[in-house]
């Protein structure tokens, strides 16, 4: 989705996508194309930053606050360098000065969808992983947030005063049951349980 108030800007930046093999639908009105969004498959949105009838930042938050989860690239005049600054603050994955360079446009999106698909990947991942860590026994999540913070098994053994063996039997579970092949990748699957439960919290 192309975003700008100046037709010739979306008529250039259509033509140029085009020839990458993107399919584009334009507006010329932030606030149009925020009502339309919700019947139209994107995957990436290219917004410019001073429209008259609502600007990017505006937009931004607009889109923040329907849950829109669209990866954004924001187009810019020079003198707009700060406002866009602030619009990657707001979310925003990348921003071009105007001229816009057409292989860096290409690029930016290639980028940001790529971006976007590893985050999608990695969300739902974090939601598998949760589920798995909801099997644990309580002794067994004792077990496992210590492992996650380095404890050797005698350390666990002698924080929770048990012995060596029950961790190594602990831990053997915790492996199975969280569907880990190797201690980094039931690591990275704990943080990832752990960080997702926190953010669900946070929300």
């Amino acid at each position: 989705m192309i975003i700008d108030d100046e037709e010739a800007v979306r008529h250039s930046l259509s033509s140029v996508l085009g020839t990458y093999g993107y399919e584009t639908t334009c507006f010329g009105s932030a606030a149009r194309a925020i009502d339309a969004i919700s019947g139209i498959q994107c995957d990436c949105i290219v917004l410019d930053v001073r429209m008259p009838d609502m600007d990017g930042l505006t937009a931004l938050r607009l889109l923040q606050s329907a849950g829109v989860q669209i990866p954004v690239i924001i187009i810019t005049g020079h003198a707009d360098v700060p406002m866009a600054v602030q619009a990657m603050k707001l979310g925003a994955v990348d921003f071009l000065e105007k001229p816009v360079i057409d292989e860096d446009l290409a690029q930016s999106i290639e980028a940001a969808l790529a971006q976007h698909r590893r985050a999608v990947e990695e969300t739902g991942l974090a939601r598998e992983v949760r589920e798995r860590f909801a099997t644990l026994t309580p002794r067994e999540q004792d077990v496992a947030a210590l492992v996650v913070e380095g404890y050797a098994s005698s350390a666990i053994a002698a924080e929770l005063n048990i012995s060596v063996r029950t961790v190594d039997h602990h831990r053997a579970a915790i492996l199975a049951k969280m569907q880990a092949t190797s201690l980094p990748q039931l690591l990275r699957f704990l943080l990832l349980a752990r960080n997702d439960a926190r953010t669900s919290q946070d929300v």
